[in-house]
Formats: structure tokens, sequence, C-alpha cells
């Protein structure tokens, strides 16, 4: 089947070579420029995790060292013991034997980064051709290639964001993708595994538990929750002991987390994540500052901005349980067999979160390129043939606008509705249309 689907090796077109180039240039470029923005410059959120790993491994209190910015560490202590290599201590402290220098940290992150993203959206069209093995006619473009870079380049402004910070959104993505992928192919406990990781880096990806939850599959539950045990606490309690543990998820919850999922941080939190900036793309800080006009005076999302968040929530999730009942789950009787409709569900599940999520930048677009790739290919499937598809041009160009006036200022109403929102509302009711049209298995 994979020999029959867009033969890779043939001669390529000027306009696919133009493509392939322009992502290869960009991540070739954008590596000195990260480098000097993070290590000399101090730009990015990447001194975060390079100062979490010199704390956790030197017996610094890990919720509490800051980066130059003076901003803290949010995640579970698992994922800055694997940032070991990279530590980086507060000024006056010894730099670790062990530890990289700051740009070749800069570098090497950035570099593992890239591979992950690639990795990811390689996965995903693997997962769609067989899936949805398609009969396409290869006269005009080069569909394997296109299924691979065409996400990339729709959303390369987010993946670039999350690459230039040093956010691990890539990683993250990687992980999901292999859940989906790996889960469809009914290789349980290696999904579990891959859903466990994404969620010692951060806590959302757990979302997608959902699917084997629905179906009853106790098996892909009970093997995520013991992956999840051994990355959350007997890795860590080997290499720290349980006391320190407890303590410090202990300080991750109080000092962090119950204020950030409340939407009302403590001050110190406060001074870190701004709910309601230009550069949040969850429902609730677009409706505050559409409400606002603007900036709202506190940085905490207004109650009805939350109850609107909440309600939105509902309604994704509501959506995905309907449309997808007696097609990847079914509430009595036998399960449907696994098919196209669960990575149909899970590319919406991703692609939902950057708008689900309280506290969501730009670099968490980067979770929709698996339903930009799946949309992309059920145009192809339903007109037969590789090509064009204008309304996803379209849109990429709407996500770039988008990208541009938030950080850019370029016109003060497109920076207070925050264009990239509703832009990702609509490829969420492309995804419910996609789900709507598949078959349900017999």
């Amino acid at each position: 089947m994979h020999s029959q689907f867009a033969p890779r090796l043939r001669q390529l077109r000027w306009y696919e070579i133009v493509l392939i180039a322009t992502v290869a240039a960009a991540l070739c470029i954008y590596l000195p420029i990260v480098v000097k923005r993070s290590a000399v410059q101090g730009f990015g959120d990447v001194q975060v995790f390079f100062r979490a790993a010199w704390a956790v491994w030197t017996g610094y209190p890990l919720y509490q060292v800051a980066d130059h910015h003076g901003w803290t560490y949010h995640y579970p202590p698992t994922f800055a013991l694997l940032m070991g290599p990279f530590a980086h201590p507060l000024d006056g402290f010894p730099k670790p034997d062990w530890a990289l220098s700051l740009p070749l940290s800069v570098a090497t992150w950035y570099v593992f980064s890239a591979a992950a993203m690639l990795a990811a959206v390689d996965l995903w069209a693997r997962g769609l051709e067989r899936a949805l093995p398609p009969s396409l006619d290869q006269a005009d473009w080069s569909a394997w290639w296109l299924l691979r870079l065409g996400p990339v380049a729709a959303l390369l402004p987010f993946f670039g964001d999350g690459l230039g910070r040093g956010q691990p959104s890539a990683v993250v993505l990687l992980t999901m993708v292999a859940f989906l992928v790996l889960y469809l192919r009914g290789r349980i406990y290696l999904a579990a595994c891959a859903l466990a990781l994404g969620f010692t880096i951060k806590l959302f990806p757990l979302a997608l538990l959902i699917f084997p939850v629905l179906r009853r599959d106790l098996r892909t539950v009970l093997a995520t929750f013991g992956f999840s045990a051994v990355f959350l606490f007997v890795v860590p309690m080997l290499c720290l002991g349980p006391s320190e543990v407890v303590k410090l998820y202990g300080a991750m919850w109080t000092e962090h987390l119950s204020g950030i999922f409340t939407g009302v941080p403590n001050p110190k939190i406060a001074d870190e994540i701004t709910f309601t900036s230009y550069d949040m793309l969850s429902i609730g800080a677009m409706l505050a500052r559409i409400a606002a006009g603007g900036l709202p005076e506190t940085d905490t999302l207004p109650r009805f901005a939350t109850i609107c968040q909440l309600m939105f929530d509902a309604v994704v999730i509501g959506a995905l349980l309907w449309l997808g009942h007696g097609r990847f789950w079914r509430l009595r009787g036998p399960q449907p067999p696994l098919g196209p409709s669960l990575l149909i569900g899970g590319a919406l599940l991703c692609a939902a979160l950057p708008v689900m999520l309280s506290v969501s930048q730009p670099n968490y677009v980067a979770f929709a390129a698996p339903l930009v790739a799946l949309v992309q290919f059920e145009v192809w499937r339903r007109r037969g043939r590789v090509c064009v598809v204008p309304a996803l041009i379209a849109w990429s160009g709407l996500m770039w606008l988008g990208m541009i006036a938030t950080e850019g200022g370029a016109w003060q109403p497109l920076r207070v509705v925050g264009l990239v929102t509703p832009a990702l509302i609509a490829l969420l009711l492309w995804g419910f249309a996609s789900l709507r049209r598949a078959a349900a298995p017999p």
C-alpha cells in the first residue's frame, strides 16, 4: 500500500522543492538566531527548564528557583530531572561538571525539538496512510511530502514560537500523536507509555485518555496510570528519595497548579502568567479582552469569562462524544472496531486544547497540526486526487496574520480579538464535519 501512496522518490516539481527548501531553510536559519536570543540576549523560556534541572540535581528548592526573568518552573519534577544535561545554575553558583554550556544546551534542545516536530508529523502521516488508504492521481502533486510538510508550513510561526522559546510543545505533540497512532494499531502498552511520558512533561495530554475510558478499555487505562506512576513517582524517588518527592509535589500544587487551574493564581504566579494577555488563546481570555476593549485591569479572568470557558469546553467534549458514538465508542454493547474515526477524534481534541486551556500561548497551536493534515487528506480522498486546498491555504494565511497581529500589534482590534482563536474554532468545525461524515464501523 505504501509503495502505491505518494511515491516520494520520483522527480519533484518546482513548487514541491520550494516547500521543502523553505521549511528546511527556516529551521536552519532560525537555529543561530535562537541561540543568540536565548543564550546571549536572554529571551525565551528555555532557562526556566535549565535552571530547574540545576535545582533538582543540586538540592535547591525546585519550585522557588527562577530564571533571569524571575519566571519559575510549573511542571512535574521528572521533566526537570530529564533536563539534567542542560543544567544552568543561578548567578554566583558553579556549573555542574556534567552540564553543557548554555549556548550548546540551547542549540541541542532546539535540534532535539525540531527533530521531535518532524517525527510527529511523519508518524501522524503514516497513521493516516495506514488508516485511510486512498486511491489518488499522482500526476500533479507529491502527497507524501505535502502530507508531512503542509501542516508544518501552515503553522510555521507557531512551531517557530515553541522552538524559539524553548518550550517542549513539539515533544508533547510527538507523545500525543504516538499515543493515537499506536493505540489504533493495538500497541496499547507502547501507546500508554507515550501518553504517560507526555503527561510527565505537561499535564494536559492526559485528556486523550478519554478514548480508552469511553471504550471501557481498562487495560490501556491501567497501563497509562502504571507508566505515569513510574515516570512521576518511582523515577524521582530513585533519584531524590521519597520524602523529597512528596515535598516537591506539595509545593507544585500549592505554589503553582491550584491557582493556574482556578484562574486565580497567587501573587507570585500572577506576576508570571497574565491570563488575559494578547497572546493567550483561550475562549475566556478572548472574551475578557473584548469586554474590556483591550487588556483588562486585572490579570485574572472575570467570572463571566471563566463560565463561558467552561461552557465552551463542555460543548466541545459533548460534540466529540455525540459524533463519536458508534464510530470510536459505544455506550452499550461491544465497542466498535478501532478505525479512522479515532484519529479524527484525537486530532480534534489536540486542536481544541489551545482554546480550551486557561493558559495557552501560541506555541500550543502546534497541537493543531494533526487536524490540519487530516483535513487536507480528507479533501484529497473526496476528490480522488492530490490537489491544492484553497480554503486551507486561506485558513493558513489567516493564522499567519493572527500571529503577526498578536506579536507585532499591527491593528489593535485584531490583537483584542486574537484572530488565531476564532480561526482555530473554524478548523474545529471543519474537523467535526469530517467526523460526522466518517462511516460507523460495522
